[in-house]
């Protein structure tokens, strides 16, 4: 008996297909609260992050990453990895979730992109 040669697909990159709770990947380092005590503004700014990597994508057409704060934001921010987008890419297709903080550092407002925070 002869075996088949099982056929080889092209890799897909894979999706999040289920966004959770994003405080259970961060650690709970969000931010600004917002109304009815929700976290919902993070910072998002690449500068202020390194070690990135992409692990899937928003149906809008932004990432999600895996990354660490800089250490010169970890007090902050958190010193674990972090999960999150980039406000470049959410300003780029949702500029209404990105504001500036007072040092000029972008940060999403998660509530807009329908991720819920807490």
């Amino acid at each position: 008996m002869e075996r088949q040669k099982a056929k080889k697909s092209a890799y897909v990159r894979p999706e999040l297909k289920v966004f959770g709770s994003v405080r259970n990947l961060t650690g709970g380092s969000l931010g600004n609260v917002g109304d009815g005590g929700i976290m919902t503004m993070a910072m998002s700014d690449p500068r202020a992050k390194q070690n990135i990597v992409r692990v899937g994508s928003h149906p809008a057409g932004f990432g999600f990453y895996r990354f660490d704060y800089k250490p010169q934001f970890q007090a902050e921010h958190g010193a674990d990895r972090q999960f999150g987008v980039m406000a470049d890419e959410v300003e780029a297709i949702l500029p209404s979730a990105v504001t500036r903080d007072a040092k000029g550092y972008a940060r999403v407002d998660y509530a807009q992109l329908g991720i819920t925070l807490a």
